[in-house]
């Protein structure tokens, strides 16, 4: 199963629609997808209507912690924003989600950096479609802290959807 875990519709800073961001998704042969736009759940709520055996649809969010960005997966309410990054990861947790460091080390974007080393994280993400310079390598940094490398593309269009996805056995959450 392939999964798209980190996009952004127009209901942040995306160009197209949430429908639209899910309609490409199918089309370009993915098993599911979460939206994650930026400090707002509400068109990731509204894509569950999509969720079906064939095709699942995951709520999420990208949360501005103080430390930079991390990926709510999995989570129906609201995550705020400007908490500490520990604080984010346990309202995160508490919520029933997995909590994953955003492009930690992006030279251009805000990222957790070394945080990921100190706060409950659940994944790193070492490879990102939109990252063109990080200020450490992420995959040998989520390997000094054991924790499991994802990648997303951090789509802001539809048409980027799927750039960089991630493969698993079964259900993502799982």
């Amino acid at each position: 199963m392939w999964f798209e875990i980190h996009c952004h519709s127009n209901r942040s800073d995306g160009k197209n629609t949430p429908d639209e961001m899910v309609d490409f998704a199918k089309k370009n042969g993915l098993s599911g997808i979460v939206i994650t736009d930026h400090d707002t759940i509400d068109g990731s709520l509204e894509m569950l209507k999509h969720n079906s055996p064939e095709f699942q649809v995951i709520p999420g969010m990208e949360v501005s912690s103080r430390d930079g960005h991390i990926l709510a997966l999995n989570v129906r309410e609201l995550i705020p924003k400007d908490l500490s990054a520990k604080e984010t990861v346990e309202r995160i947790h508490s919520a029933g989600g997995i909590a994953i460091a955003a492009h930690p080390y992006d030279r251009y974007r805000s990222g957790v950096g070394d945080l990921m080393h100190e706060v409950d994280f659940d994944a790193v993400e070492v490879l990102n479609g939109h990252t063109f310079g990080n200020t450490k390598d992420p995959a040998v940094e989520a390997k000094k802290s054991g924790l499991p490398m994802v990648g997303g593309t951090d789509a802001h269009t539809a048409k980027e959807v799927g750039g960089v996805r991630i493969k698993v056995p079964k259900d993502l959450i799982e």
